[in-house]
């Protein structure tokens, strides 16, 4: 249960960086690097993994509160008011939200980075 449980945090989280793409109005291709230009250390990796775990305590934070939204106004203030949080929580480890998205789609792009992150994360 605990590797499942994981796994459907671990697909949050990584599509999580898509609200911190809205906020930039840079074009993809100068916001981040392509995959294979990217090199993630073993110290990335600890702080994507912690960061991972920040995010998902905001979206917990926050998640009886989205289901509570009746309407289209309640649920994007509760978006917003997560995303400030969670870019608050990635500026606090030294990151910004592009290095966190370009490190992302790194671990996307690679099985043996995935893996390593997952354990990472099941360890916080």
């Amino acid at each position: 249960m605990r590797t499942s449980t994981v796994a459907i945090l671990a697909a949050f989280a990584l599509a999580a960086p898509v609200s911190f793409a809205q906020q930039s109005p840079e074009p993809r291709s100068e916001r981040a690097p392509s995959t294979e230009a990217i090199t993630v250390s073993d110290a990335e990796l600890e702080t994507f993994a912690t960061i991972y775990v920040d995010l998902l305590e905001t979206a917990e934070k926050f998640e009886a509160e989205m289901k509570a939204a009746q309407t289209e106004d309640q649920a994007l203030d509760v978006r917003q008011r997560i995303e400030t949080e969670s870019v608050a929580k990635v500026e606090q480890r030294g990151w910004t939200p592009t290095k966190f998205n370009s490190v992302s789609e790194a671990i996307n792009g690679s099985p043996a980075l995935t893996e390593k992150v997952v354990k990472l994360i099941e360890t916080k």
